[in-house]
């Protein structure tokens, strides 16, 4: 208890020594606390599928299947129990005479709910989805159609005006740990036959867009079937006979969430973006553990008449160093708990920064509270047995004589410091790199104009496609307006095909005569004679086919193309992929179509929109729909490389001011430790000015050093980054020297006050007791 109240008594006489070592703690340990229940929630994703050891995903280069593969799969191998075929859709769904509201939906197998733990409120997981003509929703969607979960059961519901269904089960909503998105609802996998008047949906093997999820038996090896498998496909399934497909892989669900493969209705998470924030929580805790010994051991040099004193009286050496981690306790548990506070404060904002939920209240549990004691009995034996096996060794006559400080100069605290110095600058380079990119890929030339463009959903028949054009055109604002299928936003549709014996791939939109001036795209004509079934290639197209400048047609199978014009290459799909082959069809009236684009003319433009959706929706009738701006939506392209680039700017903010303050408390003691030093210097003449360039000559070095070593190691994880992008940024040298000034610059402003305070001391002070 008397060791006690002399720490609490040193505490308070040494108020920034308490600051930055309890404060400072604390905010190391809220963002570890943060990240680490972040961290540990991404890792358990699709964790409480009881079957999640039996699931596997088949995944070829991508995960694109035909249908019939995985009835065909099951036919052929009895390690087969269950399997699921999942594609996702989005539509309109209704109540009779209700509205039409935009939902998501997959379409699966009646497996479903048998492989996966997804609860079901109401309905029996084993009898709902057995046939073509029903639904279950999610718990969401019941109650904004019917109300209630209970009110839902039994009652029709349409998708898209005239599919009607009968609701036979309704789900809990998805929770955020599984790979699958959010969905409304599910339905049999051959509602499509009627949903997009695909009558051989089940039975197409050219139509490879859906996913695949098998489940095997257990006490049986399913993957190791995969080399069979691949043999079986290369001989039968024109994917692989055509060279587009080369590998079978079969994939366990929990590495799903991390896969760079996005199959249907899933979200992934970067495992390198994890282990990015891994090594984040363990720097930041290293800076503060040592922060905590550099301090400890520094502020020694002030507790040693204490030392001396228990040491003379007959204190033992385990005395002491049992007394000092007694010490290291307190602070560490003091700092937590400011720490749990803090981190409650901010858990709104991390769930914004991270786009997740944390929901530390639920982390709380039996297992993760005795990790986070042991964590913090760790933490405290560690930060306090080094400064108290340090400080135990002092010699009492030592601190008689004035010689402590002398001896406590380390190079342990020189080469923490440089650590500091060289984790701010790699952290400081690498945000400015990845904002960087992330601006580039955002304001990049895509070969089309962006601006002052909305899109909606094209949701009216065929037959209104020239009145819904006519009536939007009549507002003032609009300049043009195109309807069309596909889009660049949407990277076109693939049509893989036989051109003179050379299986090619292309993306596929069709347009009206609109699109080449709504998108500011200009078209080369060529020397052919207008036909309806005539299209445009752009140059990567005409590369493909082997073809001139000049094309007249094409082979597409057995049909001859005409080519009516050429487009220069164009972005149609994010930037981390080249600009592939596109042909453009011609948007004829009976055909299908998904979008409309208008141009505005840029004035008004809040005041035009609200008329758009006054216009549209008396065309439409009573259906929801979004009004978004192309450059808007390209925008989203690039959010995971914003919001990861935002992600290490705030950490290295952090990082800076864990750094700041331990350097700023070491500064104090660093010129303690020299007051006898500057007074001689002082009383000989020195001026104040060069008593600072003296005290702040050793930072200086330490900052250069590390510099020479943070800009290889920031370079090298740069550039490794960089190589996903088919675009990508210039990583300049003044970045990585920007870093390093700016490290210099809160270097020397870290240290400046103190310097200047010793270096402005009456020297008569500092020489009184020499």
């Amino acid at each position: 208890m008397i060791g006690i109240k002399s720490f609490l008594r040193h505490l308070s006489r040494n108020k920034m020594y308490t600051s930055v070592t309890v404060l400072g703690f604390a905010l190391s340990l809220t963002f570890v606390l943060i990240l680490g229940i972040y961290i540990q929630n991404e890792l358990s994703v699709d964790d409480f599928h009881e079957n999640k050891d039996r699931i596997y995903r088949l995944e070829n280069e991508t995960v694109d299947f035909s249908p019939p593969i995985a009835t065909d799969l099951a036919d052929i191998y009895p390690e087969i129990e269950d399997f699921t075929r999942v594609y996702n859709a989005s539509g309109r769904i209704s109540r009779s005479g209700g509205q039409k509201v935009k939902f998501d939906y997959l379409g699966v197998d009646p497996g479903f709910f048998n492989m996966f733990s997804f609860p079901l409120i109401q309905g029996d997981s084993k009898l709902v989805l057995q046939t073509e003509d029903e639904i279950v929703l999610s718990r969401n969607k019941a109650v904004q159609i019917f109300g209630s979960v209970t009110g839902a059961m039994g009652q029709n519901i349409f998708i898209e005006g005239n599919n009607k269904f009968t609701v036979t089960g309704v789900m809990e909503n998805f929770p955020d740990n599984t790979h699958f998105t959010q969905q409304d609802a599910l339905v049999n996998l051959g509602a499509f036959k009627k949903v997009y008047a695909f009558e051989d949906i089940m039975e197409e093997y050219g139509w490879c867009s859906l996913s695949i999820y098998l489940m095997a038996k257990s006490n049986t090896d399913l993957p190791a079937k995969a080399p069979e498998i691949l043999e079986n496909f290369k001989k039968n399934f024109w994917l692989y006979q055509e060279g587009w497909a080369k590998s079978v892989v079969m994939t366990p669900l929990p590495q799903l969430y991390f896969s760079n493969k996005i199959g249907n209705g899933t979200k992934s998470n970067s495992k390198t973006m994890i282990l990015v924030l891994s090594g984040i929580v363990f720097i930041i805790l290293l800076l503060a553990i040592g922060n905590y010994i550099n301090l400890t051991i520094a502020q020694a040099t002030f507790r040693g008449k204490e030392v001396a004193v228990k040491k003379l009286l007959g204190g033992s050496k385990r005395q002491l160093v049992r007394q000092l981690v007694v010490e290291s306790f307190v602070l560490c548990f003091s700092a937590f708990f400011i720490a749990f506070l803090w981190a409650i404060m901010l858990e709104p904002v991390l769930d914004t920064m991270l786009d997740t939920k944390l929901e530390i209240h639920q982390a709380l549990t039996g297992t993760n509270m005795l990790m986070a004691f042991a964590l913090l009995v760790s933490i405290g034996f560690i930060s306090g047995i080094i400064p108290a096996i340090k400080i135990s060794r002092f010699k009492p006559i030592q601190v008689v004589k004035g010689e402590l400080r002398t001896r406590s100069k380390s190079i342990y605290s020189k080469a923490f410091i440089t650590f500091q110095y060289t984790v701010a600058i790699a952290l400081l380079a690498s945000s400015w790199i990845i904002l960087k990119q992330t601006n580039y890929l955002r304001d990049k030339d895509l070969g089309f104009d962006k601006d002052n463009i909305v899109q909606m959903e094209y949701l009216g028949d065929t037959k209104q496609k020239e009145t819904i054009k006519g009536e939007l055109l009549k507002i003032p604002g609009v300049k043009d307006v195109s309807i069309t299928w596909q889009s660049p936003l949407s990277g076109g549709s693939n049509q893989t095909f036989d051109s003179n014996g050379k299986s090619v791939s292309f993306q596929e939109f069709a347009v009206d005569s609109s699109f080449y001036d709504v998108f500011s795209i200009k078209v080369a004509p060529t020397e052919v004679a207008y036909t309806p079934n005539g299209v445009v290639l752009n140059e990567a197209a005409l590369k493909e086919l082997g073809m001139t400048n000049n094309p007249v047609s094409y082979q597409m199978g057995d049909r001859e193309i005409p080519v009516l014009g050429v487009v220069k290459d164009f972005n149609f799909k994010q930037l981390r992929d080249n600009v592939g082959p596109l042909m453009i069809r011609q948007q004829n009236p009976g055909q299908f179509a998904d979008n409309v684009f208008l141009k505005l003319d840029g004035k008004g433009a809040i005041n035009t929109i609200s008329q758009i959706k006054t216009t549209y929706s008396n065309i439409i009738g009573n259906v929801e729909f979004d009004v978004r701006f192309v450059d808007e939506a390209i925008s989203q392209w690039y959010k995971k490389e914003e919001r990861t680039g935002k992600i290490i700017s705030y950490f290295t903010v952090l990082a800076v001011i864990i750094s700041s303050m331990g350097i700023l408390a070491m500064a104090t003691f660093y010129m303690q430790q020299r007051k006898k030093e500057i007074g001689v210097r002082k009383v000989n003449g020195a001026t104040i000015g060069r008593v600072m360039a003296l005290l702040s000559k050793d930072f200086i070095k330490w900052v250069m050093l590390a510099f020479i070593i943070a800009v290889p190691v920031s370079w090298y994880a740069m550039h490794r980054w960089l190589q996903s992008f088919a675009y990508k940024t210039t990583m300049d040298w003044w970045v990585f020297v920007f870093a390093g000034i700016l490290t210099l610059l809160m270097a020397l402003l870290t240290v400046s006050w103190q310097s200047y305070k010793a270096a402005s001391a009456n020297p008569v002070k500092s020489l009184r007791n020499e």
